[in-house]
C-alpha cells in the first residue's frame, strides 16, 4: 500500500505541475483507510491545498438532492411520483398545466422538459424566495418541450428544490444539512465558493488568460441555483458521500434510504442518467458517475459497487475536459 500511495502522490504533483492548479484526488476501498493527496497553491503564489481544503463541486450537487428528495419521499412528507400541482396547491392556479403535471421524479431525471438553464436579473437575495420568484415568472408559459425525452436541466433541479421547501417549509440548504450532512457526518459540507483558509480559489478564463476569482466576490452562480449545484465539501467528505452508496442497494442503511428508493436512485430513466447520478456499464458491475463544475472547480466522483471503492478528483479549475483526459493515468498507478 505504501508504494501505491507514492505512485499516485507522485502522479498528482506531476498532473498539478502540468496544470498549473491545485489538485486533489481520493481514492478508497470499503474498509481499508483512503488515500488522499492534494497539491498546488489555493491560488497563485499563495498557500498550499491540503486534506482539509474544500472544493466546489458543481452538478455532483445533484446528486445529494436527488437523495435529499427520496429520503423525504421515504419518510412520507412528498411523493416524487405526484405532480408538482398537487405538491404545490397554493400555487396551482398560475401553473400552465404542462408544469402542473410535471413530476418531481422527472425532473431528477431531466425528463421533465425544462429549459436547460434560467437566467433572471432582479430576484430576491433570499436563495428560497429567488427560487419561488423564478418559477412564478416561468411556470404561467407553457413548456416548449413537455415530452419526456432527455435535456439536462438545472432549471428542473431547482424547481425539485423548491417543492421541498413548500412541502417542508425548510429551504434547500437547511434540507440538505439535516438529511444529506447530519446523518452522514458530513461536518464540511457547505454552499457557494468555499472560503476558508485552506480552500482552494476557483479560477476563471478568459480570452486565454486565466485568474483566481475572490470567493467573496462572484465566484459561483447565484445561491438560487443550489439544488443543482452549489455544494462544496472537503475531498474526504466527498469520498464520504459516495462510499455511503456502496452496498446501499441491498438494504445495508435503511435508516438512510430504502431498497426501494435506492433502487430508483440507480435505475437509469433515459440515456444512461437515473435520478442524480449518470450510470456506467462496466463487465465486472456497474459504475455510479457524475460530475461537476461551475467553471472556475471542476470535480468527478465514480463509485463502484463490484470493486467495492470510490474515486473522487477535483480541481480549482473549469477545465473539466481536461481531469477527465487524466482518469487513465491515475487508475493505473490505483490498487489492482
Amino acid at each position: 500500500m505504501i508504494g501505491e500511495t507514492t505512485k499516485l502522490d507522485a502522479l498528482v504533483k506531476s498532473l498539478q505541475q502540468e496544470r498549473g492548479r491545485a489538485i486533489g484526488v481520493g481514492f478508497q476501498r470499503l474498509g481499508e483507510p483512503p488515500q488522499i493527496v492534494t497539491a498546488g497553491p489555493r491560488y497563485i503564489r499563495e498557500g498550499q491545498v491540503s486534506v482539509e481544503s474544500r472544493w466546489h463541486i458543481g452538478s455532483l450537487t445533484k446528486s445529494m438532492t436527488s437523495a435529499m428528495i427520496l429520503r423525504l419521499h421515504d419518510e412520507g412528507v412528498l411523493d416524487i411520483d405526484a405532480p408538482v400541482g398537487d405538491l404545490l396547491p397554493a400555487f396551482q392556479a398560475e401553473m400552465h398545466t404542462d408544469w402542473q403535471s410535471i413530476r418531481l421524479s422527472g425532473l431528477l431525471s431531466h425528463t421533465a422538459g425544462l429549459p436547460a438553464n434560467a437566467r433572471r436579473d432582479g430576484l430576491p437575495e433570499d436563495s428560497s424566495k429567488a427560487r419561488l420568484a423564478l418559477m412564478r415568472q416561468l411556470w404561467s408559459e407553457p413548456l416548449k418541450n413537455a415530452d419526456p425525452s432527455f435535456e439536462y436541466s438545472n432549471t428542473g433541479y431547482v424547481l425539485a428544490g423548491l417543492v421541498a421547501e413548500q412541502v417542508t417549509g425548510k429551504s434547500w440548504e437547511e434540507l440538505i444539512r439535516a438529511e444529506i450532512a447530519s446523518p452522514l457526518g458530513l461536518a464540511t459540507l457547505g454552499f457557494g465558493a468555499p472560503d476558508g483558509v485552506e480552500d482552494a480559489w476557483g479560477h476563471r478564463r478568459l480570452l486565454g488568460f486565466s485568474w483566481p476569482v475572490n470567493p467573496a466576490g462572484t465566484a459561483d452562480n447565484p445561491a438560487w441555483m443550489g439544488p443543482a449545484g452549489t455544494v462544496h465539501p472537503s475531498l474526504s467528505d466527498l469520498m464520504h458521500w459516495g462510499a455511503a452508496h456502496l452496498n446501499q442497494c441491498t438494504g445495508v442503511n435503511p435508516s438512510f434510504l430504502s431498497k426501494e428508493s435506492c433502487a430508483r436512485l440507480v435505475t437509469p430513466v433515459k440515456d444512461s442518467y437515473a435520478l442524480g447520478w449518470v450510470i456506467l456499464p462496466r463487465d465486472d458491475g456497474d459504475v455510479l458517475f457524475h460530475n461537476g463544475s461551475n467553471t472556475m472547480w471542476s470535480a468527478m466522483l465514480f463509485v463502484s459497487d463490484a470493486r467495492q471503492s470510490v474515486l473522487a478528483m477535483v480541481m480549482n479549475d473549469g477545465r473539466i475536459g481536461w481531469l477527465e483526459k487524466q482518469l487513465p493515468r491515475i487508475i493505473e498507478v490505483l490498487p489492482k
